[in-house]
């Protein structure tokens, strides 16, 4: 973790230039928190960018969480999820110190968010609030998962996920897959029931998580970007999530 006195915050970014400022705030309880958490997670998930603050903010965030309340975090968690997808369109070069920096914080979160999942409280405010739960599933989902996975839906939550972005190889591109009238060339896959505890299948905890938080957007069409899509032309064969990140780098 970097002093925030250090040189190095001078020469990082952020939307508004200004990320240090809000964390100093939330360091020294200086102002409402969720306002603090919102202005600087959007200072540094901008048009779903990533900036260069974003490393050296995270080991912060993760030192903050144990002096949070159980809502607190769940509200910082739920937060942050953008930003660190962002690193995943935009990697950090490793043997560099933003790289570790980037570690460092996505380690803590992960440990915060794993013992946010098993608290049996959490499931009662992911309920009580559907639209931080959703939140909180897709930063899980960058925090725990595939951050490029997080990425995309993160994308396409920009159409509330009623159409997708596809290309094949060959050439075949779809922008606007329609998504919600289950197009032919995706086809779905079976998604197990989640136990409530286990993290190994990532699609079966992502939708366990969007369960419980009554979710009726995203938890649809999980079946279909889990599944395979089918070219509509060559015939070829691949998930949807190659579709969805070769559209993404070519077109």
């Amino acid at each position: 973790m970097i002093d925030q006195n250090a040189p190095i915050w001078n020469d990082l970014h952020s939307a508004g230039n200004d990320a240090d400022k809000w964390l100093r705030h939330l360091l020294e309880e200086d102002g409402d928190f969720q306002e603090n958490m919102e202005i600087l997670a959007e200072d540094l998930s901008h048009q779903l960018s990533y900036y260069s603050a974003t490393a050296y903010v995270l080991p912060h965030l993760a030192a903050l969480c144990p002096r949070l309340s159980l809502e607190e975090k769940l509200f910082l968690i739920a937060q942050m999820g953008a930003a660190v997808a962002a690193e995943s369109e935009w990697p950090l070069s490793p043997d560099t110190e933003a790289y570790r920096e980037f570690l460092e914080g996505l380690e803590g979160l992960r440990r915060e968010t794993k013992s946010l999942i098993a608290d049996p409280h959490t499931a009662a405010l992911l309920k009580d609030a559907p639209e931080l739960g959703q939140q909180f599933a897709l930063s899980a989902l960058a925090i725990l998962g595939d951050r490029k996975h997080a990425y995309g839906l993160y994308l396409l939550s920009a159409y509330c996920w009623e159409e997708g972005h596809a290309a094949c190889a060959c050439g075949w591109n779809d922008e606007l897959l329609p998504l919600t009238e289950q197009p032919d060339c995706l086809k779905p896959t079976v998604i197990n029931p989640w136990d409530g505890e286990s993290l190994e299948e990532e699609a079966v905890w992502f939708q366990g998580l969007l369960a419980l938080a009554q979710d009726e957007e995203l938890t649809p069409i999980l079946p279909l970007v889990y599944g395979t899509g089918v070219c509509p032309e060559c015939g070829k064969r691949e998930p949807y999530w190659t579709w969805l990140e070769r559209f993404m780098q070519e077109y």
